[in-house]
C-alpha cells in the first residue's frame, strides 16, 4: 500500500494554529488537527470555534481526545472537516461505538476509530468493516514529543492481518527509524507531529521521513 505521511497540530491557541498551517500547508495534502477536552486526556487544546477566520488550503482530518465525541460532529462539520477520528475508550460500550460512527456518517465525513495503547485491538475487531481508519496510538493520547512505543507494532500488525485494505494510521513517536518500522508492520499513514512542525525544514522533515519508508523496497 501506499504509505502517506500526515503532519499532525497539537495547539492551543489560534495564532499557534496559524502559523502551523502556514508552515506546513504547501508540503502536504491533509493535516490532522488534534482536539482535546482536558478530560478524556489532561491537555486541552483549540476547538472548531478557533477556525473562525482561517480557511484551510489543506484538508483536515480531526483527531477527536475527547468524552462525548458525538457532540463534536455537526461544528467540525462546518468547519469543513473530511474525516473524524474518535477514541473506542471515549464510549461505554459497542452500542455507543456505533451511535458515533452512524452520526459521522450520516455527515458524509470519512470515519476514524482510534485505540490507546492499553487497549487491546481484539476491542475493535467488530468495527473494522464499518470504519475507514483505524488509528493507533504508538504513544499515550494528549502530548506530542513521546517516545515511541514498540509494544504497539504488534497491534499494527494484527490489525492488517485481520483488513489487508483498511487505513492503519499510526501516531505518536514517529520519525526516522520508527516510521519504517511502522510500515512494516502494516501502517499505511504515518502521522508525525513534533518531527515535522520543530524541524527547521518541514521540507527536510518530509524528505527524511519519506527516505525512511523506503526500507519497504
Amino acid at each position: 500500500m501506499k504509505i502517506e505521511v500526515i503532519p499532525s497540530i497539537l495547539v492551543r491557541t489560534s495564532d499557534k494554529l496559524r502559523s502551523q498551517l502556514k508552515k506546513i500547508s504547501k508540503y502536504f495534502e491533509k493535516v490532522q488537527i488534534d482536539i482535546a477536552d482536558g478530560k478524556f486526556v489532561g491537555n486541552k487544546t483549540i476547538q472548531a470555534a478557533s477556525f473562525k477566520g482561517i480557511k484551510p488550503k489543506i484538508k483536515l482530518e480531526v483527531h477527536l481526545m475527547v468524552k462525548n465525541p458525538e457532540k463534536y460532529i455537526n461544528d467540525w462539520k462546518k468547519v469543513g472537516a473530511k474525516s473524524l477520528i474518535f477514541h473506542y475508550e471515549a464510549c461505554r460500550n459497542e452500542k455507543k461505538v456505533n451511535e458515533v460512527i452512524g452520526k459521522i456518517k450520516k455527515n458524509k465525513m470519512k470515519i476514524g476509530i482510534a485505540l490507546n495503547p492499553r487497549t487491546s485491538a481484539k476491542k475493535i475487531k467488530p468495527f473494522l468493516k464499518k470504519v475507514d481508519t483505524v488509528l493507533l496510538m504508538t504513544v499515550n493520547p494528549g502530548w506530542q514529543g513521546q517516545k515511541f512505543l514498540m509494544s504497539q507494532l504488534k497491534k499494527i500488525r494484527q490489525i492488517r492481518k485481520w483488513n489487508k485494505k483498511i487505513d492503519i494510521e499510526v501516531d505518536g513517536g514517529l520519525k526516522p527509524g520508527t516510521a519504517c518500522l511502522a510500515a512494516k508492520a502494516g501502517a499505511n499513514k504515518l502521522v508525525a507531529g513534533s518531527f515535522v512542525v520543530r524541524h527547521k525544514s518541514v521540507r527536510k522533515a518530509l524528505d527524511e521521513l519519506k527516505k525512511d519508508v523506503r526500507c519497504l523496497k
